[in-house]
């Protein structure tokens, strides 16, 4: 792959990412300070997209130190992670931007 486009790919997954990151840190001192819960935990099976092991080390890890998620299993297959969510909206929501991190993560690492 050319060093260029890698290159892009990782500065556009590391954008996105500390987005999301500063995001889920303001909504998580935002219900801290606040008097109300407005958390809504739960779980959700996520489907796996990558298949290099450091990918899914970089995507648990990194799903992991976001402030709300937890990667809490992998099945044995890898076909599946189980991911604890603090922030439960519509499911769909959820595995969409999982599904996008999965793939910025792919295009480095595969």
């Amino acid at each position: 792959m050319n060093i260029f486009r890698r290159l892009y790919y990782i500065l556009d997954f590391l954008a996105i990412y500390a987005v999301q990151l500063v995001r889920s840190n303001i909504l998580i001192a935002y219900d801290i300070l606040t008097p109300e819960m407005n958390t809504n935990p739960g779980f959700i099976r996520v489907p796996l997209t990558l298949k290099s092991e450091f990918g899914m080390l970089l995507f648990s890890n990194l799903l992991s130190m976001t402030p709300g998620t937890l990667v809490t299993d992998i099945t044995e297959n890898r076909k599946f992670i189980l991911v604890h969510v603090l922030y439960l909206k519509t499911e769909d929501e959820i595995l969409a931007e999982i599904k996008k991190i999965q793939e910025k993560i792919r295009r480095i690492t595969e």
